[in-house]
């Protein structure tokens, strides 16, 4: 397999319509209590962890970290209750299924680098039907760092383990929606192609110098090309 590439999940590959942030919300709540501020804070491109730790910032970050497994599960119950409402392709974005398709035919290993918890993204994956696109075992989680710029090595690592083989700088691409996720691949060395199909632009994303930029992954030539490392334009 001579790449490792790795998707993210909300905003590149699906959309649950407000849902998720709901039942993370709930699930903070009877977790950790009431939030010291009614502000609504943007999720976009940051791991749970990280969101944990950002709403709440005057509690210890050990303690709130301590509980990570207790609020898993009250999340994947609240997520579990609104199966119906998830479990379904139209969630997935316009353009994914052809992409991870062709994609796949090659010599690749498609995987996931979110900032969702392990559970939560197998969930989501499994709830549009597109969780056998996916070597989860060799994806890098919000469970594993607070920061997402920490998860590449974590997912070449695993990949390195179960393949028998490196996955450096360019043999690694990261594809995201959000600054973070180009900031991510550029931490490792990686290749980022971003999508502007969460809530920045093309030219939001164009000032954070990804190696390529697509609008969307509808057109599946043009995703293929920059995500495999070909000359695309925008």
């Amino acid at each position: 397999m001579n790449k490792l590439i790795l998707w993210d999940i909300d905003g590149t590959l699906i959309y649950s319509g407000g849902i998720a942030g709901e039942c993370m919300r709930a699930a903070m709540a009877q977790v950790f209590g009431a939030t010291p501020t009614s502000e609504r804070r943007n999720y976009a491109g940051k791991t749970d962890q990280q969101i944990i730790l950002e709403t709440f910032p005057d509690r210890e970050p050990a303690e709130l970290l301590s509980r990570l497994d207790e609020f898993t599960a009250c999340y994947m119950e609240l997520l579990s209750a609104r199966h119906a409402d998830l479990a379904s392709p139209n969630w997935v974005l316009d353009g994914v299924l052809s992409a991870l398709e062709r994609i796949g035919t090659g010599e690749v290993i498609q995987s996931v680098l979110t900032g969702n918890l392990a559970p939560v993204a197998r969930l989501k994956l499994e709830l549009t039907g597109l969780l056998h696109h996916f070597d989860l075992s060799v994806g890098a989680y919000g469970s594993d760092h607070h920061q997402r710029a920490e998860l590449v090595p974590v997912a070449a690592a695993r990949a390195e383990a179960r393949y028998g083989r490196p996955y450096v700088g360019q043999d690694v691409v990261v594809i995201g929606d959000t600054p973070n996720d180009i900031a991510c691949a550029r931490a490792a060395g990686a290749r980022a192609v971003a999508v502007a199909t969460g809530p920045y632009t093309v030219d939001d994303l164009l000032s954070h110098a990804p190696d390529a930029v697509l609008p969307s992954l509808v057109d599946t030539e043009a995703a293929v090309r920059a995500i495999l490392g070909e000359p695309v334009g925008v």
